[in-house]
């Protein structure tokens, strides 16, 4: 992952990573408010004099602050490396009192930076004294800026014969000092300076005088904490020997890691994760990256609530809708990378970090466009299906529809107080974006076991059936699970509404015993209907269904107990369909599907029961009074 990171620095506009990180650590946010007081010097010799300008107070400009003034904030204990810093009136006076004093706060601040560059430069001394010796001369010209609040912020800082920090010959070695301390994690251990020589770098593959042998940009790789590799012969300061990177190429990483963390950096149902792309076409122009990092910056600007007119941003192309496959609110750019060409793939590492840690949870290599544009092809087809539309929403007279999305797949892969399944979520997650076969077994097993405990637990189990279908459909339009797609047999005489079920799902519906257990499932919600309205809300006969663990013998009894039942209340209108059940449960093959197959398609009847429903009978619908979902 950080080769293909370090690959992607030459296509990312300058502008961009300027506007991030600095060699320098300066602050690179814009301050509205903020003043700036500048003290100007002249240096005569070894003395320095206060001198008089026009331009000593100023707006604070961002883009200057990098160029110019050199701010850099610093913590409560630490000052910056650069006579450039916040002050306020109080804290430029003594405690408690409104006597400005080299014995304050921010005034000790200023001594302090000028002691630390003196080591470094010696011939600021004289400007130490002068600070050190004439505060009154410097209070003067502070003073005439402060604003009554002694509370208000300005930055204040100098120019020497006219040049700022910045720009100053006499402030080099101080930048260059601050630029060595930059990257000072990258070669030093214990605070000794441990480099390689003469070595291939890793990242440009030219041999180099100098190599560095800490440059952990994310911190999965850590030789300081752990025993280094066996290349290093587990000698830490041999650890150049296993990663070495050229000074050149570590400014490049480190420069790249905020432009990584703010542009290429996501949010997957509760998870974070970094989506890189390559170049994988020799020869390739820059105009296919060039789209692909627009379109990345694009989604971030863009507002997570609208779509983002890729017409206007990008003058290459657009969608008519934005889709969302990850959640409903999570910004994605999966859509408009899959429109883009085959020449770049893309790594996704889903990652946890936690104050230092960076764990790796998985990643997914080798992604293409076409990868992404298959999920969402799969995506709508699973979703074209009546069973997934106009279902009753939570409001009178309101209707949904049924969507595929990585978050519904997660309902049965979550994080609960019974299991964390959050590695096989990720795991069944990048089978789906590079297309490979994910366990049908298993998939039916984490789903059945949801639904069972929505049903025991008396909760919406139905609509949790027909998103389990939805996710089943989905995958097997993307061609992941092993299912025969043979058509199916049909019984002769048939409900015709069972017939175009079956043979629209035929991928799942392919032999008489499954469609038999399907029917019983739909015969069973029947029954409970009835007993919902002769039994003023109550059903009993759930407790016969075994808390939905079924198998051939549990169905075999099932379906002898309800036409009992049926018959019992004198309310059997379903002759017909259990003459369709008993024909197919004669031709067996019971005994072929698993436990799970048997309880998933029972409970998908029950589910679907309103599908079947045949209007023409009256007496049914007066007496059933409806499904209660």
């Amino acid at each position: 992952m950080i080769h293909k990171m370090y690959a992607l620095y030459e296509h990312i506009p300058e502008g961009i990573i300027s506007s991030l990180e600095n060699e320098y650590d300066l602050e690179l946010n814009p301050f509205p408010n903020l003043k700036v007081i500048t003290l100007d010097f002249k240096k005569e010799e070894n003395r320095y004099i206060l001198d008089d300008r026009e331009d000593n107070f100023s707006d604070y400009d961002s883009d200057r602050n990098i160029t110019d003034y050199f701010y850099r904030a610093a913590s409560s204990n630490t000052v910056s490396p650069f006579l450039s810093l916040i002050v306020t009136g109080k804290g430029l006076c003594l405690k408690d009192t409104s006597t400005y004093s080299v014995d304050s706060k921010d005034y000790k601040k200023i001594i302090r930076i000028l002691e630390n560059n003196v080591e470094i430069k010696p011939e600021l001394q004289g400007l130490l004294d002068f600070f050190r010796n004439s505060p009154e001369l410097v209070y003067e010209k502070i003073h005439s800026y402060l604003d009554p609040d002694m509370d208000k912020q300005y930055l204040l800082t100098i120019r020497i014969d006219g040049e700022y920090i910045g720009r100053s010959y006499i402030f080099e070695p101080i930048r260059k000092k601050a630029i060595e301390d930059f990257y000072r994690d990258f070669y030093t251990l214990q605070d000794e300076k441990v480099v390689g020589d003469n070595l291939m770098c890793s990242m440009c593959l030219q041999k180099k005088e100098e190599l560095w042998g800490y440059v952990s940009i994310y911190n999965f790789y850590a030789a300081k904490t752990e025993y280094a590799p066996i290349a290093g012969g587990f000698d830490k300061k041999k650890a150049y020997r296993n990663y070495p990177v050229c000074p050149e190429c570590a400014a490049k990483l480190k420069r790249m890691k905020p432009v990584i963390d703010k542009y290429f950096d996501f949010q997957f149902c509760g998870f974070n994760y970094l989506l890189i792309p390559e170049i994988v076409t020799l020869g390739t122009n820059n105009e296919a990256i060039n789209t692909i990092i627009e379109i990345m910056v694009a989604q971030y600007e863009g507002d997570s609530t609208s779509a983002i007119n890729l017409k206007t941003r990008l003058g290459t192309f657009t969608l008519s809708e934005r889709k969302k496959i990850v959640d409903a609110d999570t910004k994605e750019v999966f859509d408009c990378l899959a429109e883009t060409d085959e020449s770049a793939s893309y790594t996704m590492l889903f990652y946890k970090a936690q104050h230092a840690e960076f764990k790796v949870l998985i990643t997914i290599e080798n992604v293409f466009p076409h990868h992404f544009k298959n999920i969402f092809d799969a995506k709508c087809k699973a979703e074209q299906h009546s069973i997934f539309k106009n279902l009753p929403g939570n409001q009178k007279n309101e209707v949904y529809n049924l969507e595929f999305r990585f978050d519904v797949l997660k309902e049965f892969l979550p994080k609960s107080t019974d299991g964390d399944f959050s590695n096989a979520f990720l795991e069944v997650t990048r089978k789906i974006f590079v297309q490979q076969p994910v366990s049908y077994d298993f998939m039916l097993n984490v789903m059945t076991n949801i639904i069972r405990k929505k049903f025991v637990n008396d909760e919406n189990y139905e609509l949790c059936a027909r998103k389990a279908f939805l996710i089943l459909k989905f995958m097997s339009y993307l061609g992941i699970i092993n299912i025969n797609n043979q058509k199916p047999n049909m019984e002769e005489n048939m409900n015709p509404k069972f017939i175009t079920f079956f043979d629209e799902h035929k991928d799942f519906f392919n032999s008489s015993a499954k469609q038999s257990i399907f029917m019983l499932g739909v015969l069973t919600q029947f029954l409970l209907n009835i007993q919902y309205v002769d039994k003023k809300g109550a059903t009993p006969f759930r407790n016969r269904l075994n808390g939905l663990k079924l198998n051939k013998e549990i169905i075999q009894r099932i379906f002898t107990e309800v036409i009992e039942k049926l018959e019992e209340y004198d309310k059997n209108y379903y002759k017909e369909m259990e003459r369709e059940i008993a024909g197919l449960l004669v031709q067996g093959g019971l005994e072929k599907l698993s436990n799970d197959e048997i309880s998933f398609f029972f409970t998908l009847g029950m589910a679907l029961n309103q599908e079947f429903k045949d209007q023409d009978e009256d007496k049914q619908e007066e007496q059933t009074g409806g499904n209660n979902e």
